[in-house]
């Protein structure tokens, strides 16, 4: 039958095979993309964001061997050490300085040096040193670490100690009898080898001279941290031969103001002379024109033709 146009015809449950037909049966079928049932979607969990450790500030001091403390230091510190695998990988071991680390020192009138120590196989050294008339500064940061588990798990060189130093050239930090403060953090690398061995300070607070009361001094204060407010004790760094800090001690030099303002008319004796200079020509000129109007009128009235009129 011919089928006329406008017709629609809808086939469902449909099977052919036109073909290589078999025991008069369907060879095993191929399903049309509308019947292929979706897979249901795999919901994954994503992995836990990661929470970064915190970095917890310690407090610690040095006594000088009766109950008088010598040196006061709060800071946190980060380590990171790469080491080598037993699958000769290299790894990088990170870990923290936690805040009931050990503190042992000596100290006296022109050096000091407070020791940290934790898990027994690791520590962090400062030694402090007067540096110029009446200023300290730091000379030396030593930290001692040994590859082993659980810090540096599958280390191949199990149980190697290692000790470094690193002498920074920071100038003078704070005069005797004074704290420094510099919570920004400070990154300290310890070998020649690039992020071999880093340690970075933070929360850094330290005075290692005339500690009185078991309290910090005057705070003077790292160029990093300058931008953040302290209170009205803190002072700015002392500037220093190759000090690249600007001492913040003098009066600041105030610009010039170009004034945009009108000068105000002039007065005294010479405002006097010049007004009357003004005035007198013009009194001058009235009375001469007045006159001049008279003696005309004058001059009409007299007239014969003004007089007599015309005849």
């Amino acid at each position: 039958k011919t089928l006329q146009y406008n017709v629609d015809i809808l086939l469902n449950d449909l099977q052919l095979q036109p073909f290589e037909v078999k025991h008069n049966d369907f060879s095993p079928p191929m399903e049309c993309a509308m019947d292929r049932t979706p897979a249901p979607p795999v919901h994954t969990n994503p992995p836990p964001p990661t929470t970064p450790v915190p970095w917890s500030v310690g407090h610690f001091s040095v006594t000088d061997g009766t109950t008088n403390t010598c040196i006061l230091l709060k800071l946190a510190a980060q380590f990171s050490f790469a080491y080598e695998t037993t699958m000769d990988t290299t790894e990088r071991a990170i870990f923290y300085l936690p805040p009931d680390a050990i503190a042992t020192g000596t100290c006296n009138a022109e050096s000091g040096m407070i020791t940290l120590t934790f898990s027994n196989d690791y520590s962090l050294s400062v030694r402090f040193a007067i540096v110029g008339n009446g200023v300290y500064s730091i000379t030396e940061i030593k930290v001692t670490w040994v590859e082993k588990p659980p810090l540096f798990p599958n280390a191949k060189n199990r149980d190697e100690s290692h000790t470094e130093s690193v002498y920074p050239h920071l100038g003078a930090l704070a005069q005797l009898g004074e704290s420094y403060r510099c919570n920004s953090a400070q990154r300290f690398s310890f070998s020649a080898i690039a992020d071999k061995a880093v340690v970075e300070i933070s929360q850094l607070k330290v005075q290692p001279f005339q500690v009185t009361g078991n309290t910090f001094g005057t705070e003077s204060v790292c160029g990093m941290d300058e931008t953040t407010p302290g209170p009205s004790t803190v002072r700015q760094p002392i500037a220093t031969r190759g000090s690249t800090t600007p001492s913040s001690r003098g009066t600041p030099t105030v610009p010039a103001v170009n004034s945009t303002e009108s000068a105000p008319p002039p007065s005294g004796p010479s405002g006097g002379i010049i007004a009357a200079a003004v005035v007198v020509p013009v009194v001058v000129i009235i009375i001469v024109g007045v006159a001049g109007f008279l003696f005309y009128r004058k001059r009409q009235q007299d007239s014969p033709l003004v007089a007599g009129g015309l005849e």
